[in-house]
């Protein structure tokens, strides 16, 4: 008698394990059995629509209740600050860092010749007979599925279990978050917008140089009511004029 074929978990055992993780329980784990079937081959439409829409329900919720959850730890940061400590806890790799922390079901990293669509593997799931570890899931795959999760916690029980969730695990992170350094472009629009309502401009003044050592001169301007702040600089790269130019703009709107 052939021996019975090895079963993947089932959608009962998987429920259990993202509800244990997320110390909430469902009301109506149909909707749970959603967030987490629509990995399951074979995908079709009908479940890539639900997959779609429970990913921009959660991604919404979950950026709401990390900034609300921000906001309220750290009363004396700016906008610029808060944005970027939501990035830390809301990006693509954040999601699912923190999924993979939680100890959630992740997806099954496909292999060379299957869709993107394989079924789920529990986190605690290793090889038992000292073979390597097989490639994991990409962040894409596990941030997709996190957001479908929180999807369906909130068409279950709406925003405050998405908020707890958020508050439980930045508060208790055991340290400050300390937001990744911003670059001079993106600290100089923040400013501009929360000053003056308006976006820095930028303008190609010279390119000079052979082609293969060229050199950029740029000019960033910043229109307020009080009049324009204007700074210039070269690069190398067009890109690397902009950001010397934002950082002496800057430099000049804070003094």
């Amino acid at each position: 008698m052939p021996a019975p074929e090895e079963s993947s978990p089932s959608h009962q055992s998987l429920a259990e394990v993202c509800q244990a993780a997320l110390a909430y329980r469902f009301a109506d784990p149909a909707l749970l059995a959603q967030a987490l079937g629509i990995l399951t081959p074979p995908l079709t439409p009908g479940q890539a629509a639900v997959r779609q829409r429970l990913e921009f329900l959660g991604d919404a919720a979950w950026n709401f209740a990390v900034a609300d959850t921000a906001f309220r730890l750290w009363p004396h940061a700016g906008a610029g600050d808060l944005t970027r400590i939501r990035a830390t806890w809301s990006s693509r790799s954040g999601l699912a860092r923190l999924a993979r922390q939680l100890g959630l079901p992740l997806p099954e990293a496909p292999g060379p010749d299957e869709p993107t669509t394989a079924g789920l593997l529990p986190a605690t799931s290793r090889p038992v007979d000292g073979s390597p570890l097989p490639e994991g899931p990409s962040d894409r795959m596990v941030a997709e599925l996190f957001e479908a999760i929180l999807g369906a916690v909130v068409m279950d029980g709406g925003l405050d279990p998405v908020r707890d969730l958020a508050r439980r695990i930045i508060g208790r992170s055991g340290e400050p978050v300390t937001p990744p350094p911003m670059d001079p472009k993106s600290a100089l629009q923040i400013l501009a917008q929360s000053r003056f309502g308006t976006l820095p401009v930028y303008r190609l003044l010279e390119r000079r140089g052979p082609p293969h050592q060229p050199i950029f001169r740029l000019e960033v301007t910043v229109r307020g009511d009080g009049g324009n702040v204007s700074a210039q600089a070269e690069g190398s790269s067009r890109q690397a004029a902009e950001r010397d130019a934002a950082r002496r703009a800057l430099e000049l709107l804070s003094g």
